[in-house]
């Protein structure tokens, strides 16, 4: 690792500290319909307005010990976790993906397009990190995956998907867009489709709904992004992580002798979509690698 990439590492750690603060008032608001823009910054107990010094991100959290400075009303663990978890995301992306220009391999070759195509995997990836984590904390606290993330999120996939595919194309190995753009619909629709069927399936058995459409949403985003194979290791480890969850869960209500009903007690099957498909962007295609 050379001086430029630890230096772009530190920048991508510390952009990723201020989306991930910014990340905190859209998560506060969102759910309560509020605006992300005004009114400014204070705490939601005694709509104290932060100073800039409360506002730096996971910093002003150590320094205040996690405690509103007027009264002294708990903050949360969440605001840092989701700031430290962004800044550390798109370090990460920068420190995998980023192009072979500022790394010190001789046999990298730095021409245009694989210069343009690390850099749009590392923003790419960068975007989807924080739509990830967005998605993960609102259905983890609310069951709650909105279509103002997803929807735009499964749009911008595609996007990424074609310029990735065209900034690999060269006069030897030339790509073909229309190919790339029907194999980014089959994703999104495949991905989409396996939970509507699943759905389907379950009302059928139960007559109740299973998996909400927001996870339906999710996925298809998820196959924009990462592809048909990409979006199915995530449903598998998705599925496989929340099974051993819910075993957990079960172990410790029979500990605790609880009498509460532990079919009915729902799991966020989007936080783990979420966090298998972080695996994903690091381990691309770890189940069915060729």
């Amino acid at each position: 690792m050379n001086e430029i990439q630890l230096a772009g590492i530190i920048f991508a750690l510390l952009f990723g500290l201020a989306f991930g603060s910014f990340l905190n008032v859209c998560l506060t608001r969102l759910p309560e319909e509020e605006s992300v823009v005004a009114p400014r910054s204070h705490c939601r107990n005694c709509d104290h307005n932060l100073s800039w010094w409360e506002n730096l991100p996971l910093l002003s959290w150590i320094l205040l010990r996690g405690r509103c400075r007027s009264c002294r009303n708990w903050i949360g663990l969440r605001y840092p976790l989701v700031e430290l978890a962004v800044g550390l995301l798109w370090a990460g992306c920068w420190f995998a993906f980023s192009p072979p220009l500022f790394t010190q391999e001789p046999t990298s070759i730095a021409t245009p397009n694989l210069v343009a195509g690390a850099l749009t995997q590392v923003v790419g990836s960068q975007i989807l990190c924080w739509m990830l984590v967005a998605l993960a904390v609102l259905d983890l606290e609310n069951f709650w995956l909105p279509d103002l993330i997803t929807l735009p999120g499964i749009a911008l996939g595609f996007i990424y998907t074609l310029l990735r595919s065209w900034s690999s194309s060269t006069l030897a190995r030339p790509i073909n867009l229309v190919d790339t753009a029907w194999q980014s619909l089959l994703a999104i629709l495949g991905g989409a489709g396996l939970i509507l069927l699943i759905r389907l399936v379950y009302w059928v058995v139960r007559r109740q709904e299973g998996m909400g459409l927001g996870d339906a949403k999710l996925m298809a985003m998820l196959g924009a992004w990462l592809g048909l194979i990409g979006s199915m290791e995530c449903f598998a480890l998705s599925v496989f992580a929340a099974s051993a969850a819910a075993l957990v869960w079960l172990a410790v209500l029979k500990i605790l002798r609880s009498t509460e009903n532990w079919t009915k007690i729902p799991l966020p099957l989007g936080s783990f979509l979420c966090f298998a498909a972080v695996f994903e962007v690091f381990n691309p295609q770890w189940l069915f690698r060729r």
